[in-house]
C-alpha cells in the first residue's frame, strides 16, 4: 500500500459524537488549538481537555497572519512529528491550524472540530488552510487534509442566528452551483440545519474527490460568490461575516451573469429570493462600495482571482446546477460598481 504523508487530501472521514467522548480517543501527544469563546461557552468541552496542551486562537481575521503562525510555531519546537494537531473552532482556527500542521516537521496529523455551521459545511472539508497578507485574504496557503472531522452537535447549540445564516449561505452556494434537484427542493422549502449540513458536506466532498488539489479546474466552482465576497470582507476591514460576504458576492455574480447573458433573469431572481440573506443586503453592498474607489476594488479583485489582463475570472451560473468560468471584462464589473451596486 502506498504511504501517504500527513495532510494528503483524502476522502473526508466524518466522526459524529459528543466531544468529551471523542476527546478520549486522542493520542497522548495531541496539541489542541481552540477558540477561547468555544471553551467558555462549553464547560464540558473545556473539562474534557484538562491535562492536555491547549493553545487559544481567537476567532477573527487578526489571527490569520504569518505573525500568528510564527508565535504558535515557537511554542511547538519540542513537539514531534508524531503529534496530532486538533483545530477546535470556526474557520479561522481551522485555517491557521491547517497551515501549522502542514509546516510543523513538514507535516503532522490534523483533526478538524468545527464549532460553527459555516466551518462544518465548508472550511473543514477539502484540506485548505491559509493566512492573509495585508488586505489580501488567504494570500498564502496550503493543502493539508484532516485525518478526521468531528461533528459534535453540542457545539452548534450556542450559535446565534447570524452565525447559522453564514453556514446556510455557504451551503446554498454549493447547492445552486452543483445540484439542480436539491436546489429546487431547497427553494420550495428551506431545509433544517442538520439536513443542510449533511447535504452540503456531501456535495463539497464530491467536488474535492474529483479535484483535490485544484489542478483540473473543477474545484474552482467553490469560488462562486467569493470573488466579490472577498472584496467586501476587505472593504469592511473584515468586520463583515465571511458567510454574509459570500452571500453578497453571490448577488454580484448573479447580476453580472444576467448582464453578460450567462444567467437568465428568472434564475437569478429565484435564487436571490431563496437565499437566506439578512435584510438590506444590497444596501450593505452600496454602503461598502461608496467608501471605495473603482481602482481599489480592481486591486482587490486582481489580487484574489486573476483572469486575462484587465479582466476578472468569475464563476457564473448558467442555470441551477450548471456553471461556467467567465473572464468578465473590466468595463462590465466597473459599470456595476459605479452604477447600480453603489446606488442601492
Amino acid at each position: 500500500m502506498t504511504h501517504l504523508p500527513p495532510g494528503a487530501v483524502l476522502p473526508s472521514v466524518d466522526v459524529v459524537g459528543r466531544f468529551p467522548e471523542l476527546a478520549r480517543t486522542l493520542p497522548d501527544e495531541a496539541v489542541v488549538f481552540a477558540d477561547p469563546k468555544v471553551l467558555r461557552s462549553h464547560p464540558r468541552v473545556a473539562k474534557a481537555l484538562r491535562g492536555r496542551v491547549v493553545h487559544r486562537v481567537p476567532a477573527g481575521e487578526e489571527s490569520k497572519t504569518l505573525e500568528a503562525v510564527e508565535r504558535f510555531a515557537t511554542k511547538l519546537v519540542h513537539v514531534s512529528r508524531g503529534a496530532t494537531f486538533v483545530a477546535l473552532g470556526g474557520g479561522t482556527v481551522g485555517d491557521v491550524v491547517a497551515v501549522l500542521a502542514h509546516l510543523h516537521r513538514r507535516g503532522v496529523r490534523l483533526v478538524q472540530v468545527p464549532s460553527t455551521l459555516l466551518a462544518a459545511v465548508d472550511s473543514s472539508i477539502g484540506g485548505k488552510g491559509a493566512v492573509n497578507v495585508g488586505p489580501v485574504k488567504n494570500a498564502l496557503g496550503v493543502f493539508h487534509g484532516a485525518a478526521e472531522t468531528w461533528l459534535c452537535d453540542e457545539l452548534f447549540g450556542t450559535l446565534t442566528e447570524a452565525q447559522r445564516r453564514e453556514g446556510r449561505l455557504e451551503a446554498w452556494k454549493m447547492v445552486v452551483t452543483l445540484d439542480a434537484a436539491t436546489a429546487r427542493r431547497w427553494l420550495r422549502r428551506p431545509p433544517a440545519d442538520e439536513v443542510l449540513l449533511r447535504e452540503a458536506r456531501d456535495l463539497k466532498e464530491a467536488v474535492v474527490r474529483t479535484d483535490p488539489y485544484e489542478q483540473k479546474g473543477v474545484r474552482v466552482v467553490l469560488n462562486f460568490g467569493h470573488t466579490f465576497g472577498h472584496v467586501f470582507e476587505s472593504l469592511s476591514g473584515y468586520r463583515l461575516r465571511h458567510g454574509e460576504a459570500v452571500g453578497l458576492g453571490m448577488l454580484c455574480a448573479l447580476d453580472l451573469g444576467v448582464r453578460l447573458g450567462v444567467t437568465a433573469p428568472s434564475v437569478a431572481a429565484s435564487i436571490e429570493a431563496g437565499l437566506p440573506m439578512p435584510r438590506g443586503a444590497r444596501v450593505t453592498i452600496a454602503t461598502l462600495l461608496r467608501g471605495a474607489s473603482t481602482s481599489t476594488v480592481g486591486g482587490l479583485l486582481a489580487a484574489d482571482k486573476k483572469g486575462a489582463p484587465g479582466q476578472v475570472r468569475m464563476v457564473l451560473l448558467e442555470e441551477l446546477g450548471r456553471w461556467r468560468l467567465v473572464d468578465v471584462p473590466a468595463r462590465e464589473w466597473q459599470a456595476c460598481v459605479k452604477g447600480p451596486w453603489r446606488r442601492a
